[in-house]
C-alpha cells in the first residue's frame, strides 16, 4: 500500500485519519451520513411526469448539488481541508440555483444567458487565437462565426447570474453569506488564505517549514455549511419539487439538526476566533 508520502491523498493510509475524524465530530458526520441517504431516496422520487422545464433543471441541479456535497464529506474525512471548503461552496452556489430555479421566474432565462455569456466569451477567444495564425482553418472560422451571430440573435441582453440577488429572492440570503460567501476566501480560490494551510509559522512570526497533509482547520464549519445545504435541498424537494409525503420524515431530520447544530456552531465560532 503506498504511503501519504509517496501518494499524498490518494493513500489508503488515511483510513486512521478518517476515523479520527469521525470520532471528533461523530455526531455531525452521522447527521451528514444520514441527510445524505435521505436526498438521494428524495431525489429518485421526485415525479418526473408532466413537470415544467424549470423543475427539470432543478433535479437536474439537485443531482450536481449532492454530488458536491459528498466530494466535501469525503474530502473532510480525509483532511483535505481547502478542497473540501471548495466543494462546500459549490454545493451551496448549486442549492442556491436549485431554488431559484423551482421558486424564481425567469431563473432559468437569465441562466442561459449567463452560458450564452461564457460561449460568446470563448468563440470571441479563439477567434482573436486565429486571427494571429497563419496557417488558420477557415472552416473553422466561420463555424465560430456563424455560432456567435446565432448566439447574439438569440440573446441580444445578456444577463449573469447573481447569487446573492438570487439568495435575496430564495430566502438564503443568510446561507449565501455563511456557506457561499465566506468559504471563497480559504477554500475556493487561489488565495492567501487558501496558501496558508501549507505553511508552518517559526518563533520569530515567519514562515520556517511548509506543510502537505491533512489538516483539522475549519472542519467545524466546513460540516456545519455542508449540512445546512443538504438539509436545504430535502427542504426544497418536500416544499417545490412534489415530495410532499416526506414531510414527516424532513421533521424529524430538522429535530436532529436542531439537537446537534448549536454544539456544532459553538466548535465552528471557537476555529474562527470568535
Amino acid at each position: 500500500m503506498p504511503s501519504f508520502d509517496e501518494v499524498g491523498f490518494l493513500s489508503e493510509e488515511l483510513e486512521q485519519w478518517k476515523r479520527a475524524a469521525h470520532e471528533a465530530y461523530a455526531d455531525a458526520f452521522a447527521y451528514a451520513y444520514r441527510a445524505n441517504a435521505i436526498a438521494l431516496r428524495v431525489m429518485k422520487s421526485i415525479p418526473l411526469e408532466r413537470i415544467p422545464e424549470e423543475i427539470q433543471w432543478a433535479i437536474a441541479a439537485f443531482a450536481r448539488a449532492m454530488s458536491a456535497f459528498e466530494g466535501c464529506v469525503l474530502m473532510i474525512e480525509r483532511g483535505a481541508m481547502a478542497d473540501a471548503r471548495a466543494l462546500a461552496r459549490l454545493c451551496a452556489e448549486t442549492v442556491i440555483v436549485a431554488k431559484g430555479l423551482a421558486i424564481v421566474p425567469g431563473t432559468l432565462e437569465i441562466l442561459r444567458e449567463d452560458d450564452a455569456n461564457h460561449d460568446l466569451g470563448v468563440i470571441n477567444r479563439l477567434l482573436e487565437f486565429n486571427a494571429q495564425r497563419p496557417d488558420a482553418d477557415p472552416a473553422f472560422i466561420a463555424q465560430a462565426l456563424e455560432k456567435k451571430a446565432e448566439l447574439e440573435a438569440r440573446f441580444p441582453n445578456r444577463r449573469s447570474v447573481n447569487y446573492r440577488t438570487l439568495a435575496l429572492a430564495t430566502g438564503l440570503a443568510m446561507f449565501y453569506e455563511v456557506a457561499y460567501r465566506y468559504t471563497s476566501g480559504d477554500g475556493a480560490h487561489a488565495t492567501l488564505g487558501a496558501f496558508v494551510r501549507h505553511m508552518k509559522q517559526g518563533n520569530d512570526g515567519e514562515p520556517d517549514a511548509f506543510f502537505f497533509g491533512p489538516d483539522v482547520a475549519g472542519m467545524a464549519s466546513t460540516l456545519l455549511c455542508a449540512c445546512v445545504a443538504v438539509t436545504e435541498l430535502i427542504d426544497l424537494a418536500v416544499g417545490h419539487m412534489g415530495r410532499e409525503e416526506d414531510a414527516a420524515e424532513l421533521s424529524d431530520l430538522k429535530l436532529h439538526w436542531h439537537i446537534i447544530r448549536h454544539d456544532l456552531e459553538a466548535r465552528a465560532a471557537t476555529e474562527n476566533g470568535n
